[in-house]
C-alpha cells in the first residue's frame, strides 16, 4: 500500500482501547485524524521471584509483547546515581498501566517500578519527540478504517522561543445566570464571532439538534466554556444518552468513547484552604477548556496554557485543567528521560531524621521584617528593589535538586558546597534535574519579559500571557520542593532554598546599609529603602547598588521603582501596627502598587471595590504626601457620592453580592454564619454546595430574628428579585464602604473619626 506525506501541527493526542489517536491542523488548517499503534516501556527492580509473579500476572492479561518479552537491562537509579541491572517490560496493552499503578500501594517496599505512571499520549510523545503543537510531518497510509501511521518526524523543539501557532477557530458557551440554576430556566449562550444564540433548554432533544446545527456549521477548534465541566456538558450528554442523540462536541465520531456523568467534584485542603476541583470533560478532536476550572486560563490566558503544554509534553486539555506544578514536573521528567534516569512511581526520598535543635535550625521559612514606623506610617521617595525570581534562581544557581542535597556519592569530608546556617551538603558530581529544567524556565521568562518591553499590541499580549504562565510555574517550583507528593522532592532541598533566600535578603539589607541608606522595610525578596531626610534618588545610585548587590548574591537585582509617596495601612487588629505584606505608594511613573488592600480582594463587593479604586486612581494623581492632604475634600466628595447613591438606593444588587468560599460541608458547620446560611437556602432551593466552592450573596439584615432574611444567595436574586425590595443592611454595607476609605487614608487624614461619616439612615428599598 503507497504511503503518503501530512505535514502541519500536532493538534491533540488520546488513547483509547490501545490506539493512540492524533489529530494533525494540516497545512489548509483541515484537521486530520492518525491512528498509532504505541507500546510503552516500564521497568522493575527486586528479588527475581517477585518480578517473575509480575510478569506471569502481565502475561495473564496479555500486557506483554510477545516479540519483545521482558529482558534484563543496565540502567541509572536517580537518587543512588548507580547504574543496576532492572527488568525492562514492553506493554502490548497500555490500557492495563492505570490497573498496574493502582495496584502498587499494595506492593509498596516488595519491588520498585519505574516509567509505569506517566500519562500515555504524553509518553507517547516523549517516544516520539513531540510535543503539542509542534510542526511534523505524518507518513502514513490509508484503509477503510483510518489513516495508519507508518512514520512521524519533527525538527522542532519545545526550547523555541518565537514559535507559530495554527490559526484556531473558537465557539464559547456559557450559561447566562447562575450554573447553579437549572437549564430548564437558564438560557445556554453560545457566542462565535460573528453569532450570538440563546439556547432554552425546555425540550432537551431541542437543545441537543440545535447545538449540533450551530457545531457542524461552525466546526470549532476550540470550546471555550464557564462552568462546562461542572453543568454544561454533564447535562448535555445526561441528556444524549438518555435521548439518544449525541450533537457533534466530539470531532472524532468514531473512537469508541465511554463517559461516566458526575457533577461532583473533588474538595482537597492545600495551603491552609479547602478548593474545590470540577470533574473532568474533555473532548476528542476538539479542545474543551472551562475557564473556571482552569488556574493557567484565568492566569495566562489560552497562549499561557500553549507555552505549558508545548514545554511539559501534556495533551492542551489536561495542561488546561492540571496545576503549574504537574506541568514543572512533567518537564523536570522530561530531563530526567534524557539523562537516562529511571523514573520512579513514586516519590521514594523521605526526609531524614532531625533532632529537635536541628530542627528548628532547618524549618524555617523566608525572612520578614515589619516596616520600620518610627517617622511614621507614611514615607516619601522610597525605593523598592526586586530579587529577579529569587527562590527558583537559587534553585538553579545553588544546584538545589532532591538528588543533590545531602547526596550518597559525596561523602561529609569532601569538598562540597554548604547550604548556610543548617550545613546541608550539595552535591558537586551531577547537575540536579530540577536545576537543568528551571535554567531553561528562567532563561525564557526572561526572554519573554525583554520582548514585551519593545513590543505592542496582540503580540505584546502573547508575551505577556506566555511569562504569566512561565511566572506561576516558577512561584510552584519553589513549593513542589518540599510537597509531599511531588515525584522530585524532598524536604531537605526545600529547607536549603529557605536558608540561602534569607542569606541573601540580608545580604542586600546590609549593603544597602553600607551605602549610607535607610532600611524600611523587607519581604521575602524584596527591600525598601530611603536616604537620610527622604531626599530622591537618582537612577545610577540604585543601578550602582543593584550590580553590588548581585555580585554578592549571584541573583539580578532589579528596581522595582522609587515611590513618591508609600503607605503601610495599619493592621484591623491593632491600629499602631502594620501588616508587612500590606503596602500601597505612586511610583514617579504615576503607576500605583498596592498589596493585601481592598481594590484586590475578590470577596469584597463589587460596588465597594469600585469606590476603593476611583479614590486609588485619584490619589495617583497627587505626587507627595502633602499634595494628598490639602486635597482632601476631593476624596471626601468622591466617599459622599457613593455613600449618597447607597442611601437612595441606586446601586443594583448585583454590585452588592459578597464573594465566599464555603470552607466544609454543609453538615459539618457549627456556627451557622452567612455562608452556612447561604449554603442552607441553596440547598432548599435544590443546589447543593460543595466544600471549597465559592458562592455569593446580598446581606440584607443581618440582625433580623428570622434567619431566612439575613443573607440571600445570588442565585434566589436571580429567580426572585422581587424579594430583595423589602431592602438591604444599608448599615453593613456603608460600615463596608468607610472601611475600604479608612484603610487608604487614616494617615492622611485630617480627622480619625471615620465612624462619624456613617450618619443613622436606616435601611432604602431598590
Amino acid at each position: 500500500m503507497e504511503s503518503r506525506i501530512a505535514k502541519g501541527h500536532l493538534f491533540d493526542v488520546y488513547h483509547a482501547e490501545d490506539t493512540v489517536y492524533l489529530w494533525l491542523k494540516d497545512e489548509e488548517g483541515r484537521p486530520l485524524l492518525f491512528l498509532d499503534k504505541f507500546y510503552p516501556i516500564i521497568y522493575a527492580k527486586g528479588e527475581e521471584a517477585l518480578l517473575s509473579k509480575l510478569v506471569k500476572r502481565l502475561y495473564e492479561l496479555d500486557a506483554v509483547s510477545i516479540s519483545e518479552p521482558p529482558r534484563y537491562e543496565r540502567r541509572k537509579l536517580f537518587y543512588e546515581n548507580e547504574i543496576v541491572p532492572v527488568l525492562r517490560i514492553v506493554i502490548s496493552r497500555p490500557s492495563v498501566l492505570p490497573r498496574i499503578s493502582r495496584k502498587l500501594y499494595a506492593l509498596y517496599g516488595k519491588f520498585d517500578i519505574y516509567h509505569s505512571d506517566m500519562d500515555l499520549p504524553t509518553s507517547y510523545m516523549f517516544q516520539k519527540g513531540l510535543f503539542p503543537l509542534c510542526e511534523m510531518e505524518i507518513e502514513y497510509t490509508e484503509d477503510p478504517g483510518g489513516r495508519r501511521i507508518v512514520n512521524v518526524r519533527s525538527d522542532d523543539s519545545p526550547e523555541i522561543m518565537d514559535y507559530k501557532i495554527p490559526e484556531l477557530k473558537t465557539m464559547y458557551l456559557e450559561l447566562k445566570k447562575s450554573h447553579r440554576i437549572c437549564l430548564e430556566s437558564n438560557p445556554l449562550v453560545i457566542r462565535t464571532k460573528t453569532d450570538y444564540h440563546e439556547l432554552l433548554c425546555k425540550d432537551p432533544r431541542d437543545l441537543l439538534e440545535k447545538l449540533d446545527i450551530l457545531l457542524k456549521m461552525e466546526d470549532p477548534d476550540i470550546i471555550l466554556s464557564r462552568h462546562g465541566d461542572q453543568v454544561i456538558f454533564p447535562y448535555l450528554f445526561s441528556q444524549a444518552q438518555r435521548i439518544g442523540f449525541l450533537p457533534a462536541l466530539d470531532r472524532d465520531r468514531s473512537t469508541p468513547i465511554r463517559r461516566h456523568i458526575t457533577t461532583k467534584g473533588t474538595s482537597y485542603f492545600t495551603y491552609g484552604n479547602i478548593v474545590f476541583r470540577a470533574p473532568s470533560y474533555p473532548l476528542f478532536g476538539r479542545w474543551h477548556i472551562d475557564s473556571k476550572n482552569s488556574f493557567v486560563y484565568k492566569e495566562a490566558d489560552l497562549l499561557g496554557i500553549v507555552e505549558l503544554a508545548r514545554l511539559s509534553r501534556l495533551p492542551m486539555q489536561k495542561m488546561a485543567r492540571a496545576s503549574t506544578g504537574k506541568a514543572l514536573t512533567y518537564i523536570e521528567m522530561d530531563v530526567a528521560l534524557r539523562r537516562g534516569y529511571l523514573v520512579p512511581w513514586q516519590k521514594s526520598a523521605v526526609e531524614a531524621p532531625k533532632t529537635a535543635l536541628q530542627l528548628l535550625e532547618a524549618d524555617k521559612g523566608g525572612l520578614v521584617f515589619q516596616p520600620n514606623i518610627s517617622e511614621g506610617k507614611t514615607a516619601e521617595n522610597v525605593a523598592q528593589l526586586d530579587f529577579a525570581q529569587m527562590y527558583p534562581s537559587i534553585m538553579a544557581n545553588h544546584n538545589i535538586s532532591p538528588e543533590c542535597v545531602n547526596c550518597m556519592c559525596c561523602g561529609p569530608d569532601s569538598d562540597v558546597n554548604i547550604v548556610p546556617d543548617i550545613g546541608y551538603r550539595i552535591c558537586k558530581k551531577r547537575k540536579g534535574i530540577v536545576s537543568e529544567a528551571l535554567e531553561h524556565v528562567l532563561k525564557r521568562r526572561a526572554h519573554y519579559k525583554q520582548q514585551s518591553k519593545i513590543t505592542s499590541g496582540e503580540v505584546l499580549e502573547a508575551y505577556n500571557a506566555k511569562q504569566a504562565s512561565l511566572k506561576w510555574m516558577l512561584v510552584t517550583s519553589f513549593g513542589y520542593l518540599g510537597y509531599r507528593n511531588a515525584k522530585f522532592g524532598r524536604l531537605e532541598s526545600h529547607e536549603s532554598v529557605n536558608a540561602f533566600g534569607r542569606e541573601k535578603l540580608l545580604l542586600a539589607k546590609e549593603t544597602a546599609e553600607n551605602y549610607g541608606y535607610e532600611f524600611v522595610h523587607a519581604i521575602t525578596d524584596s527591600i525598601f529603602i530611603k536616604k537620610p531626610g527622604s531626599t530622591p534618588f537618582s537612577d545610577e545610585e540604585l543601578n550602582k547598588l543593584c550590580e553590588e548587590i548581585h555580585k554578592k548574591t549571584d541573583i539580578k537585582m532589579e528596581v522595582d521603582g522609587i515611590y513618591t509617596w508609600l503607605l503601610f495601612p495599619p493592621s484591623s487588629q491593632d491600629r499602631e501596627m502594620p501588616v508587612a505584606n500590606r503596602y500601597m505608594g505612586r511610583f514617579q511613573s504615576g503607576k500605583l502598587k498596592c498589596r493585601g488592600i481592598g481594590a484586590r480582594r475578590k470577596d469584597l463587593p463589587y460596588f465597594v471595590r469600585r469606590v476603593q479604586e476611583e479614590m486609588l486612581e485619584w490619589m495617583r494623581g497627587k505626587v507627595t504626601i502633602r499634595d494628598l492632604q490639602e486635597a482632601e475634600s476631593e476624596i471626601l466628595t468622591i466617599y459622599h457620592k457613593y455613600d449618597s447613591m447607597l442611601r437612595r438606593g441606586e446601586v443594583p444588587p448585583e454590585e452588592l453580592l459578597l464573594l465566599k468560599s464555603s470552607s466544609k460541608e454543609l453538615e459539618e458547620y457549627e456556627v451557622m454564619g452567612a455562608t452556612a446560611l447561604s449554603m442552607m437556602k441553596l440547598k432548599d432551593m435544590g443546589m447543593d454546595v460543595q466544600a471549597g466552592e465559592k458562592l455569593k450573596y446580598i446581606v440584607l439584615n443581618r440582625k433580623a430574628k428570622n434567619a431566612d432574611r439575613r443573607y440571600m444567595p445570588e442565585e434566589e436574586l436571580q429567580l426572585h428579585p422581587e424579594r430583595v425590595k423589602k431592602g438591604i443592611d444599608l448599615e453593613y454595607y456603608r460600615e463596608l464602604l468607610v472601611s475600604v476609605f479608612r484603610e487608604i487614608w487614616l494617615e492622611f487624614a485630617s480627622f480619625k473619626d471615620f465612624d462619624a461619616l456613617i450618619d443613622p439612615q436606616g435601611r432604602f428599598d431598590f
